[in-house]
C-alpha cells in the first residue's frame, strides 16, 4: 500500500488514477504517465517495472522514460516527472520516492488488467496469468522494502 492516497476512475473503458488527494505536488504529471507514457498494455507495465526495479535496487543508476506527456527519470531513491507542454515559463516537476511511485504502478496495473477482462479485451486465462505475474512483482517489491 502506498502510503500516498489514491483512487481509481474506469473512463472510455480505461482505468485512471486520481492523486489529488495525494498531497503530493503536480501528481497529475503522474495521472497523465500512467496510461499515456507507461501504456496500459501488460508488456509495457511489466518493461517498465523490470526498468524501475533495476534503478531501486541498484543495478542501474537511473532510468529514463516518458515521451508522451512528461520526462520521467528515475534514480533510486526518487522518481521525477516533468511537463513536457508547461503552460508558462516555470518548470513543472513531480517528485516521488520511487518505491512510492512503483507500488502505485502495480496498483495502477491489477486495476488495468481487471478492466481489459471486463471489455473481453484479454481472456480469462491471460489475467490469470497477469495476475499471477503482478503478485510475483509485489513480492519483488517487498523484499526490497524488507531489506
Amino acid at each position: 500500500m502506498s502510503k500516498y492516497k489514491y483512487s481509481f476512475e474506469e473512463k472510455f473503458e480505461r482505468i485512471i488514477i486520481n492523486l489529488s488527494e495525494s498531497n503530493l505536488e503536480n501528481s497529475f504529471l503522474i495521472e497523465h504517465s500512467l496510461g499515456s507514457d507507461i501504456l496500459a498494455e501488460f508488456d509495457a507495465i511489466e518493461e517498465n517495472f523490470i526498468a524501475y526495479l533495476k534503478v531501486l535496487t541498484g543495478e542501474e543508476e537511473m532510468y529514463k522514460g516518458g515521451g508522451n506527456t512528461s520526462i520521467i527519470r528515475a534514480y533510486e531513491n526518487f522518481a521525477l516527472f516533468e511537463n513536457l507542454f508547461p503552460d508558462g515559463e516555470e518548470e513543472v516537476i513531480c517528485a516521488i520516492e520511487t518505491i512510492e511511485f512503483m507500488k502505485l504502478l502495480l496498483a495502477w496495473a491489477q486495476e488495468v488488467f481487471k478492466c481489459d477482462r471486463k471489455y473481453e479485451r484479454i481472456s480469462e486465462e491471460q489475467l490469470e496469468g497477469q495476475l499471477l505475474w503482478l503478485k510475483e512483482a509485489w513480492g519483488k517489491l517487498n523484499n526490497y522494502i524488507n531489506y
